[in-house]
């Protein structure tokens, strides 16, 4: 008897004799065969070689499941697929449709919305530029601010097509990298060679960027280490706790705000984690001891002001009490609100007179004066939406790696966002904050976009890559079953 590839044949036994004898499944080897086929036929149809694999246990698990329900009939295993096998329809068709999930998706409305964002941000620059004789230096802003969103948004592009998980799989490495970095600045800061001056600006080569951009990238990057260490022993927990207290150290070395907002950030991707059931740890006895830090954090700092930072605190309550002083700008932003009107410029002082930072610290308090009331809430809503469109984006990923490095860029985006309105309200007291894609500046510019990028392409890739593969693609990762 020719055997072939698909059945053996047994010629000296009957079908029932073949049940019965040990070692030989006719019918398990048959009903295989015909999953198997099917399988192959099927991911065949997928062009994104990455999704298979997803692909390949999502339509195992279904026909389990099928086969289950008529093995449970009294089927045998061979008529069970054959019948599962059947209720998929032709491999080549539902492949089609598969692969049509199971491929990047494009991001066009958010980088609509962006590249509108970097446009306001231009476009307000310009209209500083116009609308003030007094700033000699309109032009510089004007032109730095188009430079800065055109190289911003090429390199979000950049980063949006770039697969995620490949810069998860070095999140310790960079993580590392990050931290030795901050901690030479300010080891040269404290011995008076690093150039650090005014609002924690670092000059390297001629070249000034914000210390804070380095902390605001740590954000993702730490939470793809908290991935990495989500199934790790007890013994390893120290190493968490450094790469969580570092940061947040060497931030207040920097400034407190900083601090505070690199805490707060931090101490929420760490809550997520544990409510995920990562780390071994109590899941909500922890989770609120960690989100409970901050807040103790700020109370202690209120606690210790000094006599110049209550000065500037008591300006900021009571703005008119010192007006010519600490409360000359909150005095003047809740003078140009108050007279400002829906469309058009305030009826009271013009803030591009004024105003001293309105190219950046203070540009929504300068929209309102100059734009109007309606122009300055149409942008920040659009803002605020993008956020909660952000977050919403991060927190229905379907994979735990794209969730938790997802949740840190919108938890930056949306609390420098919250900071900047807040202050040019008046209802926080001033501070150095960076409206994100609108202000001026480079580094805020550039770092912005890295984690958006970053954020597009964990949407991109959303229903491509799976959580197995996270732990493949890194050599150091602890390859364990959840």
């Amino acid at each position: 008897m020719m055997e072939t590839n698909q059945t053996k044949t047994y010629p000296d036994k009957t079908d029932e004799d073949r049940r019965e004898a040990p070692g030989i499944e006719t019918n398990d080897t048959k009903a295989s065969y015909i999953e198997a086929n099917y399988i192959e036929t099927l991911l065949s149809q997928i062009r994104e070689k990455r999704a298979r694999e997803r692909v390949r246990r999502e339509v195992e698990s279904h026909l389990e499941d099928q086969k289950a329900c008529y093995l449970s009939d009294g089927m045998t295993q061979e008529e069970a697929s054959r019948k599962a096998v059947a209720d998929m329809g032709s491999p080549e068709e539902a492949g089609a449709a598969l692969d049509r999930i199971h491929r990047p998706k494009p991001a066009w409305g958010m980088l609509a919305i962006i590249a509108a964002l970097c446009a306001a941000g231009v476009l307000l620059q310009y209209t500083i530029l116009k609308s003030s004789s007094l700033l000699q230096e309109g032009d510089y802003f004007f032109k730095n601010q188009l430079q800065y969103a055109v190289l911003g948004f090429a390199v979000l592009c950049i980063i949006y097509l770039l697969d995620y998980t490949v810069i998860a799989a070095y999140c310790r490495q960079l993580c590392t990298g990050i931290l030795l970095f901050l901690f030479l600045i300010l080891l040269q800061k404290q011995m008076g060679r690093s150039g650090m001056y005014w609002l924690n600006i670092v000059r390297i080569g001629g070249f000034d960027f914000s210390i804070s951009v380095l902390f605001y990238l740590y954000v993702p990057l730490y939470g793809a280490l908290l991935h990495s260490y989500r199934s790790c022993r007890k013994q390893d927990l120290w190493k968490i706790l450094l790469y969580t207290v570092l940061p947040v150290f060497f931030s207040l070395q920097s400034s407190v705000p900083l601090c505070l907002n690199i805490t707060l950030i931090l101490c929420i991707i760490l809550a997520a984690a544990i409510l995920k059931g990562w780390l071994g740890l109590p899941v909500r006895k922890t989770a609120l001891a960690v989100l409970a830090v901050p807040a103790a954090l700020a109370v202690l700092f209120v606690m210790n002001l000094k006599s110049y930072q209550l000065a500037r605190l008591a300006s900021w309550l009571n703005p008119s009490a010192d007006a010519g002083g600490a409360g000359y700008v909150p005095a003047l932003i809740r003078s140009i609100i108050n007279s400002s009107q829906l469309v058009g410029p305030s009826t009271g002082p013009q803030a591009a007179g004024f105003l001293p930072d309105c190219t950046s610290d203070y540009l929504l308090a300068y929209t309102i004066g100059q734009l109007g009331i309606l122009t300055a809430a149409a942008l920040v809503m659009l803002v605020l939406l993008f956020g909660a469109r952000l977050l919403h984006i991060s927190l229905h990923q379907k994979n735990q790696l794209g969730m938790i490095m997802g949740l840190g860029c919108s938890l930056v985006f949306g609390l420098q966002s919250a900071e900047f309105i807040l202050v040019n309200l008046t209802i926080l007291p001033p501070a150095g904050v960076y409206f994100p894609l609108i202000s001026f500046g480079g580094s805020g510019m550039i770092h912005t976009c890295i984690l958006l990028g970053l954020l597009l392409s964990i949407y991109r890739y959303e229903n491509v890559v799976s959580e197995p593969e996270y732990k493949k693609l890194s050599t150091y990762y602890i390859v364990k079953k959840m």
